[in-house]
């Protein structure tokens, strides 16, 4: 198994580091989407619908984790989980995340609009369970990141195109 820092530096250096991993969320944001209420729903039977979905998301995110943070140098402070060989791996292996935490919020987290993608290290040790919000008070980088895809997520949410996409899901509850 290859150390954090070797993890970090080969996720600095691959180009598709973020990008990789995506099409494999189409079909594991099934699970989520049925938690939500859309429990006809398949990816077999919504394809396009889902990768809209999962599209909108990420985009809303420019395309990285939730909490992506670089440092100085450009490591990210995102990474895969240690379990698995997820340090052998040049790409971020995502996990879906929700703004409104499972833990503190039951089934009020069980939301459309609650969902995001996270790296392992995000989802585990930086959100850890709390309401993103919650996350705001260390301020700093974190702050800016999460302000700003916050901004972009209300946008998307306020959007036609996704007006149109849960009326589209509505067909599978």
């Amino acid at each position: 198994m290859k150390s954090l820092l070797e993890h970090r530096e080969n996720l600095k250096n691959n180009v598709k580091a973020y990008e990789v991993d995506i099409e494999r969320c189409y079909r594991t944001v099934v699970k989520h989407l049925k938690d939500v209420g859309y429990k006809r729903i398949t990816f077999n039977r919504a394809e396009s619908t889902i990768k809209q979905f999962v599209e909108l998301i990420f985009e809303a995110q420019h395309r990285k984790p939730f909490f992506h943070i670089e440092s100085p140098t450009g490591l990210p402070y995102c990474w895969n989980s240690p379990s698995k060989n997820g340090w052998d791996i040049d790409y971020i292996k995502y996990e879906w995340g929700h703004h409104e935490s499972r833990n503190q919020n039951g089934d009020a987290a069980h939301c459309a609009q609650n969902l995001c993608l996270q790296s392992a290290r995000c989802n585990q040790h930086i959100q850890s369970s709390m309401n993103v919000n919650e996350l705001k008070e260390y301020g700093g980088k974190l702050e800016q990141v999460i302000d700003r895809n916050l901004e972009n997520r209300r946008k998307l949410f306020s959007s036609d195109e996704w007006k149109n996409l849960l009326m589209e899901l509505d067909r599978w509850k």
